[in-house]
């Protein structure tokens, strides 16, 4: 268990931790000099249990708030110290409102130097103490009055803290290893150690991890967990790791890194978050309000975009969009603190809800819905009221990470919900097995009814099929649905278009005869079939005459036409789209130049343009640049 003193400055944080630790955590000489804790203090007790108890003794002076929330983001227990001579405080109530904001629940309080007081004064201060709490997360909490320096009261205290530890249940060592750090050194020997709390997963000894969000790989030489030698880690530990590193810089590791698994490594600048402002402001907090960000060890300097609403009211929480000056580690669900602009008052905090916010379409009605989804409590219910709203598919990867999920929990979380996931070229989506089954519905439908209002076509082409059922051609769902229905034989694709099967285009028999013709002499003349004067002649046909036959097939699906004077077999379009399949798969980079196609196809210059084109307007491929890439 990790516990963290909260109160005003001179109340006797240091002092209490000392006598119940042995522990002096004021170790700079300044500290030292001004009889005042300045940064953080760290101290841990053996109580009994199989771990020792942490301590992170935090600044009080209102110079030093920033310090102090550097140091109780991930605590288990707050131990609130009010001096029995001055009360509450500013501190004290400032600290007792970041507690809340951290959602804080469990601790306790120490009201100090009572051998300097009245019986009837500690009374006043009791009463002050239950007031300040009563509406907050330490409401209740259990009340200690001590005497450090005599020793009365401690005796209780340490009892109830050693009962509070083995109550403690721990944290759940689910997810990737992250640790947020609030001190970086060296040693003689050694090298970089940096300390922290350990905010979720385990780490061992030898494990590979990265410096975030810069990014910098780093191995695990050694490790500390609650001041003892160990070879492993876990969530709701304060440790100290060794680490080494081919490109590690001590510059680069400072308060305020994370170091964390390689799968936990996704920096960002925009935190979609749930914003609660503290009642005691005196007005709302406004779009693009700038503020300063505490998370984890971190500070920032951040604005806040307001979603729905303008403003935030005192004692009210919305949604908001914090854009960061510069990107940090963040995961859903972790905590924070806003400060205003100058940094000497807290103003308001909450919850990460997505770690990736949109840049664009932030506060549309879609993306609201999204973000009251990923706000349920349970992961399980979270991704199931997402895909509810999001019939394009949830990036299951992206979901993973901003939960913080490993691979074995993302699977595990799948198997218990009732998700169709898709597999794309680029990740799996996941879909709700009920818009899964509607749209492969809506699909065959849409050719059904295509083949009755269109008896002589062959049926839609892809485009053609996703514009009757109101949906985008290029969603990766649409065309993982077609695949789908293609494989268990509900579907079948003729050239560029898609039947029934059992259904066949009924041309009248001149027509019949016609594309028989046509399509010999197409077939005879492979890759490069003739153009449409060439083909006139051949067919000792007028030009207009066989030109109207040819784009009437052509809109049935019989042909294709790639250019102006260009028609050709379904298949041989299919042939020509591959070819650029082929090319791109190997291509270490996924892309091919024109000469590359001309080259393998044989084809000629000019065609080779022609034939691009047309595989780019219908999706296949995209230019990027002067070279192609697939585009399903």
């Amino acid at each position: 268990m990790i516990v963290a003193t909260a109160g005003h400055v001179d109340h006797g944080k240091t002092t209490l931790v000392k006598a119940l630790t042995g522990t002096d955590t004021d170790r700079l000489a300044e500290e030292k000099r001004r009889g005042m804790s300045i940064d953080l203090g760290f101290a841990y007790a053996d109580f009994g249990s199989e771990w020792p108890i942490g301590f992170v003794d935090v600044p009080g002076h209102e110079r030093f708030v920033r310090n102090m929330l550097a140091g109780v983001a991930a605590v288990d227990f707050a131990l609130l110290v009010v001096a029995a001579d001055d009360g509450p405080m500013p501190q004290t109530r400032e600290h007792v409102a970041i507690l809340d904001l951290l959602g804080i629940e469990q601790g306790a309080v120490a009201i100090t130097k009572i051998d300097r007081v009245s019986p009837e004064r500690l009374a006043e201060v009791r009463v002050e103490v239950a007031a300040l709490l009563a509406t907050g997360a330490l409401r209740g909490a259990p009340v200690f009055p001590v005497a450090a320096p005599s020793g009365e009261g401690l005796m209780a205290l340490r009892a109830h803290l050693m009962a509070a530890d083995r109550a403690w249940t721990g944290r759940s060592p689910h997810g990737h290893f992250r640790l947020a750090v609030d001190r970086s050194f060296t040693i003689d020997g050694a090298g970089l150690v940096v300390t922290g709390a350990v905010f979720s997963g385990r780490v061992q000894v030898g494990d590979q991890l990265l410096i975030s969000p810069l990014g910098t790989p780093v191995r695990v030489r050694s490790i500390h967990a609650q001041n003892q030698t160990a070879v492993l880690a876990r969530a709701g530990q304060r440790c100290a790791l060794n680490l080494v590193g081919s490109d590690l810089k001590r510059q680069e590791v400072q308060r305020g890194a994370w170091i964390v698994a390689p799968m936990a490594h996704a920096p960002t600048a925009r935190l979609d978050v749930r914003l609660h402002v503290l009642e005691s402001e005196s007005r709302a907090l406004t779009h693009w309000t700038p503020v300063h960000l505490h998370i984890g060890a971190t500070a920032l300097s951040a604005r806040v975009a307001t979603l729905g609403d303008r403003s935030i009211g005192p004692g009210s929480s919305g949604l908001a969009q914090l854009v960061l000056d510069q990107p940090t580690s963040a995961m859903r669900g972790d905590r924070f603190i806003l400060r205003d602009q100058s940094g000497r008052n807290t103003i308001a905090g909450g919850f990460v809800v997505d770690p990736s916010g949109l840049v664009r379409g932030r506060s549309k009605p879609a993306r609201l819905a999204q973000l009251s989804a990923m706000e349920r409590p349970s992961v399980a219910d979270s991704l199931a009221a997402l895909v509810a709203v999001t019939p394009e598919g949830i990036d299951l990867a992206r979901f993973g990470q901003a939960w913080n999920l490993t691979a074995h929990e993302l699977d595990s979380l799948l198997q218990g919900l009732e998700i169709q996931v898709v597999a794309t070229a680029s990740g799996r989506l996941a879909v709700a097995a009920s818009q899964w089954a509607s749209l492969s519905a809506d699909i065959c439908a849409a050719v059904d009814a295509w083949h009755g209002e269109h008896p002589d076509s062959l049926g839609p082409t892809d485009a053609e099929l996703a514009a009757q059922i109101a949906t985008r051609n290029a969603s990766a769902v649409f065309r993982s649905a077609l695949k789908a229905l293609l494989a268990d034989g509900s579907l079948v694709r003729a050239g560029l278009s898609l039947r029934r099967p059992g259904h066949s285009a009924r041309l009248d028999a001149e027509d019949v005869l016609l594309l028989e013709r046509v399509s010999a002499i197409l077939q005879t003349h492979g890759l490069r079939p003739p153009i449409v004067g060439e083909l006139a002649t051949a067919l000792d046909m007028d030009l207009p005459l066989l030109l109207e036959f040819l784009l009437r097939v052509s809109a049935l699906g019989h042909l294709v036409r790639i250019a102006k004077n260009r028609f050709f077999l379904p298949g041989t379009v299919v042939a020509l789209g591959e070819l650029a399949e082929t090319l791109a798969a190997e291509a270490a980079d996924g892309l091919f130049d024109a000469a590359r196609y001309r080259d393998r196809s044989g084809i000629g210059r000019n065609l080779t343009v022609q034939v691009l084109e047309f595989l780019d307007r219908i999706a296949v491929t995209k230019l990027i640049g002067d070279r192609r890439a697939m585009r399903s």
